[in-house]
């Protein structure tokens, strides 16, 4: 294996860790000695690759807002139907939100509690995410007004984060096993055409 093979592995182990440990215990418990005992490397190794904790906090958190904010990529095709475009952004995001719940949650947590942090994604959503899924309702709907594609949006953003904040206790309240993938696509085919009103 190649030198550059080898350092690509060992920040993708780094920023793995450092990923499990902000979603099982907050940023605030992260440390440079735990991210290398997860990853399986010494502490000089994660120094050596990102210069200081908070770098590699910055670097694993912005990974997941990018792929995140990738999701959001089908609604900018025009060469694809709206009802169409927002069922290919419910079901990528939803799948990257599932690949992430900790995390997830962990960026709603910081968004409540902690108004001093500011998260990519919360900045993402403020100033394009949200007007994309809206301006789709909207063509979907164009019937309707502008606060009604708004409180659509809202909705189904809702919708998509509550499986993710109850974790497993939504099999707990409702019986319902959200990882399965046949529930799953119900999930969000019933999702998108409420908002849609396909139904």
């Amino acid at each position: 294996m190649s030198r550059k093979n080898q350092e690509l592995t060992t920040k993708d182990r780094i920023i793995k860790a450092t990923l499990d440990i902000i979603g099982r215990e907050g940023f605030q418990n992260v440390t440079i000695r735990k991210i290398a005992a997860m990853a399986g490397v010494n502490v000089a190794a994660v120094n050596y690759h990102f210069g200081s904790k908070d770098a590699v906090i910055n670097e694993a958190l912005n990974m997941v807002t990018l792929r995140i904010e990738d999701t959001f990529a089908c609604l900018k095709s025009n060469e694809i139907e709206p009802s169409a475009r927002l069922e290919c952004f419910v079901r990528q995001y939803s799948k990257v939100i599932m690949e992430y719940p900790d995390i997830i949650r962990n960026f709603i947590s910081q968004s409540l509690h902690n108004n001093s942090v500011r998260v990519e994604y919360q900045e993402y959503l403020k100033n394009e995410g949200i007007i994309l899924v809206a301006r789709t309702i909207a063509q979907i709907r164009p019937e309707e007004s502008r606060i009604v594609h708004y409180l659509r949006t809202l909705q189904l953003l809702s919708s998509l984060s509550f499986p993710i904040l109850m974790g497993e206790r939504i099999a707990e309240i409702t019986g319902l096993d959200l990882d399965d993938p046949d529930v799953k696509s119900r999930y969000i085919e019933l999702l998108v055409n409420g908002i849609t009103g396909a139904d």
